[in-house]
């Protein structure tokens, strides 16, 4: 089921939720989640569903996190339109029509803060109907090596972005508690994202709001104030790569 910046979409999110798979390459390109189950859906109806929600799902958050709140809306319409034809167990057609429900909030939305809270709702749809389907979580892995600079740090906050996204969507405790640690040990000095001049207040702020956050996701445990940490962190990421113009130099994609 259910972030490409411009300049600083490898440098947020890469996929993770795809059960027993190794993580891409680093600088590959976000691709849609695939979760499974020997629970799971068996009809081909429902399989091909599910893969369309890990598609539009995919790109909402990439949308979301380049901070266009118009293709956030368009991939969250089809999202909110999709249906399962045919019949379907109850607990599973409740939990699908949650998140048609959530994705029409995004359809919505007025701004980047109010589709950073639709993405989460929409994940935590995914999460509870993925924890009744049972099955593997995704591999938590080592995060990338520490270095100096943006490049390396921006790497390491996407790795631990990865890991919260999967945290609510797979669910899983061991992802969300890896991705909160990483995000609070991998700080931005803002003069580091604005070479050449001195930061704007708005981003120090911004900067220093991602690691409050890392620090908030460490102690929440329930999946709706985990949920509401996740939003918060989207749009202030969001809010600082607009600023940015779509990231920091040293971040862009060559």
């Amino acid at each position: 089921m259910v972030l490409l910046l411009g300049a600083l979409a490898t440098a947020l999110v890469h996929p993770g939720c795809r059960a027993n798979a190794p993580a891409p390459p680093e600088g590959s390109p976000s691709q849609p989640a695939t979760l499974t189950s020997s629970r799971g859906p068996q009809s081909s109806t429902l399989k091909s569903r599910m893969r369309d929600h890990d598609v539009h799902g995919a790109r909402l958050r990439d949308a979301v996190a380049g901070a266009s709140v118009d293709a956030a809306r368009r991939e969250a319409k089809v999202l909110a339109e999709l249906r399962i034809e045919g019949s379907v167990e109850p607990t599973w057609r409740r939990q699908l029509d949650a998140m048609n429900t959530a994705a029409a909030t995004v359809v919505n939305a007025k701004d980047l803060t109010e589709a950073s809270r639709g993405l989460a709702a929409v994940a935590r749809t995914c999460g509870d109907c993925h924890a009744t389907l049972g099955g593997p979580g995704p591999v938590v892995g080592e995060p990338p090596a520490e270095g100096s600079g943006v490049g390396p740090r921006m790497t390491r906050h996407q790795w631990a972005a990865a890991r919260l996204w999967d945290g609510l969507v797979a669910p899983s405790e061991d992802a969300w508690k890896a991705g909160a640690r990483v995000l609070i040990d991998a700080p931005l000095v803002p003069e580091a994202l604005t070479p050449g001049k001195s930061p704007a207040p708005a981003i120090a702020d911004l900067s220093s709001s991602v690691h409050e956050l890392g620090r908030k996701a460490r102690v929440v445990d329930a999946a709706i104030d985990r949920g509401a940490v996740y939003a918060e962190l989207m749009a202030t990421c969001s809010a600082c790569h607009l600023r940015l113009g779509g990231g920091p130099p040293e971040a862009k994609p060559r």
